[in-house]
């Protein structure tokens, strides 16, 4: 019954509603009503009729959940997925990914790149998705433009040639002024790395981000080569290095984390630190295997990320959950990290690794209306045991027919709601084809551009 006393803006009804709260409530013939983007109540009714005049999205034989987290993406370099496969992380990095980046660094190209990565998080249930890029401005204009929330954080890395280091800060002044205006943008700071800044810029950045209130977003310990670099630099690991910096002071988000000692897990598990599990890319850059099931013992929320698709080479989470569970199987054990388990690094406990539990990640009353219905009727799908089992190993990004943020449907029966679609892959066709002539070019000096 929708409550009388309260102005109800939509309802979503129908279907079978996996909460995520924390009792992991699950409601049959759920009804969802929803009021200025928020929800206002989750009920069962069979027999459920919206009144008349009232938006209504009828669920009736789909799931309907919490819509998926990704805690790690670099949404502008989708222009590059592809670009470079089968490289080890530095040659990736140092002889591709950042010469392109500097020739192709503008608004233009972080624009075109981050609608192509909203239409396919979109597509695939994401509603939430935690960037680092450069020209991030511009990925927070596009993000809240297509209706998906987002993280911006404003990278730097000085091994990259792409900024100038003595403007960064007044661009950082001028980015989080301008992103006041997108209502579904939260603005963070994104230093790249502990080798991609000197020391006295990362004590610079952990001050502007206390003076600033601002979440941190990096890359922790993503290779073997760099916990050994800096263990024999410094005489620490990275993460005791950090501390010594005050780094852990501020609010955190680590991706990648593969290269951890005991003494670190135990630590940031300690401390809450949020940590972005990347299986695809970490295997297919060949680092390793992050211990989440060690991090998620030692107290530390765990996100599903998919890094960028130049990594990885797509931004679907179900395909993420699917291998990554099994990756931790094949290091600590089947069963290990449960199917139940993953589905909550997927939305509620992916939220917690981001600090933003108390917004979004379930469907409680007074959260957003952030959620994915699933029609679970295809081939692959059915029959259906256990709802986690099948998010995990047998859902794909196909099964999710509408994505919702904040109330407003983005996609509906499978179809873009808030962009034009041919648009955007016609164009990013076009752009393909430069990139790919550019580096081919810069193929054929890069003995002299990349002796570093």
């Amino acid at each position: 019954m929708i409550p009388a006393n309260k102005k109800i803006d939509s309802v979503v009804w129908g279907g079978t509603a996996i909460t995520m709260d924390p009792s992991l409530r699950v409601v049959s013939d759920a009804v969802i009503t929803i009021s200025s983007g928020k929800i206002q109540s989750i009920s069962s009714e069979r027999n459920f009729t919206p009144p008349d005049g009232l938006e209504s999205t009828d669920a009736r034989g789909c799931l309907v959940m919490p819509g998926l987290i990704n805690g790690h993406t670099h949404a502008g370099m989708t222009l590059l997925r592809g670009i470079a496969d089968d490289l080890p992380l530095y040659d990736w990095l140092r002889k591709h990914i950042f010469p392109l980046e500097r020739k192709l660094g503008s608004q233009e190209f972080v624009s075109l790149g981050t609608k192509l990565a909203c239409l396919e998080m979109i597509r695939s249930g994401t509603t939430l998705f935690n960037d680092m890029y450069y020209f991030e401005e511009a990925t927070a204009k596009t993000a809240n433009e297509m209706g998906i929330r987002a993280i911006c954080g404003q990278t730097y890395v000085g091994i990259s040639g792409v900024e100038i280091t003595s403007e960064l800060f007044q661009k950082f002044d001028s980015f989080f002024a301008e992103i006041q205006n997108y209502p579904l943008i939260i603005g963070a700071i994104a230093p790249h790395s502990i080798y991609g800044l000197p020391e006295k810029l990362w004590k610079e950045m952990i001050s502007y981000a206390e003076r600033n209130n601002l979440l941190v977003h990096t890359h922790l310990c993503e290779a073997k080569e760099e916990f050994e670099k800096i263990k024999l630099e410094r005489g620490v690991t990275p993460v005791e290095w950090f501390e010594s910096i005050g780094l852990w002071e501020r609010k955190t988000v680590c991706a990648h984390s593969v290269e951890l000692s005991a003494s670190d897990i135990s630590f940031l598990g300690k401390r809450k630190v949020g940590i972005v599990y990347n299986p695809e890319s970490n295997l297919k850059l060949g680092n390793g295997i992050c211990p989440v099931v060690e991090l998620r013992a030692a107290g530390a929320p765990v996100s599903f990320g998919t890094d960028s698709t130049a990594s990885n080479n797509n931004l679907d989470l179900f395909r993420e959950a699917d291998f990554g569970t099994k990756i931790q199987a094949f290091k600590y054990g089947v069963g290990k990290l449960p199917a139940l388990e993953s589905v909550k690094m997927l939305t509620i406990e992916g939220a917690k690794a981001l600090y933003m539990d108390h917004l979004v990640g379930s469907l409680e009353t007074g959260k957003s209306a952030d959620l994915i219905i699933l029609d679970v009727r295809s081939p692959h799908a059915v029959p259906i045991y256990d709802w986690y089992s099948y998010l995990v190993y047998s859902a794909s990004q196909s099964d999710v027919r509408d994505t919702m943020v904040a109330g407003q449907l983005l996609m509906k029966n499978r179809q873009m709601l808030r962009c034009d679609e041919k648009g955007i892959l016609d164009e990013a066709q076009r752009w393909g084809i430069r990139i790919k002539k550019l580096d081919l070019s810069l193929r054929k000096r890069r003995w002299i551009d990349y002796f570093f």
